[in-house]
């Protein structure tokens, strides 16, 4: 066989690389899902002597999801737009918080349009602003090429939101400890259906905390044992240790139609309930997807002052 037989038998493998790494180069624009989450355990261990409260929590993704879209402009500007009339304010923003973090962290040419595409309910207790702004930080990773390492993008996350770091390991399960912010990942073997009952009042998490009366810390020891305690429950699938959140008792007091909606669950035969983060989402959890929608059709007609969503683990 001649060499340059041998050269013409290889061009196209190289024609295909030279394709890739084109279309590498020169990506202008990427488009991005944001999920949500829910909280299936929620505990406060404390309040800590920088004024935050110690949690204990366990994170799920859900289906229910946001979409970014990330576009190369060539003026070194930030750019959101978005239809949703509560995010016009572009300072407030944690999609612009993350920005000026990460501006801090790399460099790059030029500046970035977003687009941001809401359908996660905000000020619910399912971490639409979080996730918006992780995933805003792995897609400029990814459009500008800054090769920042997890450890690094987690580092910006943690000033953003507690609940930012969960969504930057792009897991399905985790552990969260300290302010939620120290993630462990968990296995997740098992698809889940949820149905979320999202009233049309929010609350304000910060309002929240201020009002739970926890305990300061005085052994670092005591979250070592909670969490083991915990962990041992998790293997063992006890309910106790699946469903609970201690934020419960205090949204429900600043918003009474918490517990009126809690208790429709039971009415409409979903026992497995349970509010995320500091809430007002209230979940049912189930193991089909028929199930799930027999549900949602049963809170539908009881004509709620709320949205409520079908959706399934991420």
């Amino acid at each position: 066989m001649s060499l340059r037989g041998s050269a013409q038998r290889r061009r196209p493998r190289n024609d295909v690389l030279f394709l890739v790494l084109t279309l590498l180069f020169s990506m202008n624009s990427l488009t991005i899902s944001s999920p949500a989450k829910v909280n299936l355990f929620l505990k406060v261990l404390g309040r800590r002597r920088d004024g935050y409260h110690e949690l204990l929590t366990r994170f799920h993704r859900i289906s229910l999801q946001d979409q970014i879209i990330l576009k190369k402009i060539k003026k070194p500007q930030f750019r959101l737009i978005t239809t949703h009339l509560k995010l016009r304010s572009v300072r407030k923003n944690l999609i612009y918080k993350a920005y000026r973090l990460l501006k801090n962290s790399a460099d790059w040419q030029g500046g970035v349009e977003v687009k941001l595409r809401k359908r996660i309910p905000i000020a619910a207790g399912l971490g639409g602003g979080s996730s918006n702004a992780a995933h805003f930080l792995l897609g400029m990773n990814r459009l500008f090429g800054l090769r920042l390492s997890r450890a690094a993008l987690v580092k910006i996350g943690a000033q953003i939101g507690s609940d930012v770091p969960f969504f930057l390991y792009q897991t399905k399960e985790a552990i969260g400890t300290g302010r939620g912010e120290r993630i462990k990942v968990i296995p997740c073997r098992h698809k889940l259906w949820f149905v979320l009952v999202v009233p049309q009042s929010g609350i304000s998490t910060a309002q929240v905390y201020q009002q739970l009366k926890a305990a300061p810390l005085t052994r670092i020891s005591a979250d070592a044992t909670i969490t083991s305690a915990f962990s041992r429950g998790m293997r063992k699938k006890e309910k106790g240790h699946r469903l609970h959140n201690d934020l419960f008792p205090v949204s429900s007091r600043l918003l009474p139609q918490l517990r009126q909606i809690d208790a429709l669950f039971d009415q409409v035969g979903a026992p497995e309930r349970l509010m995320s983060g500091s809430g007002p989402t209230i979940f049912s959890i189930h193991p089909f997807k028929e199930e799930a929608e027999k549900v949602a059709r049963r809170i539908q007609r009881l004509k709620l002052n709320a949205q409520v969503f079908v959706c399934h683990t991420y």
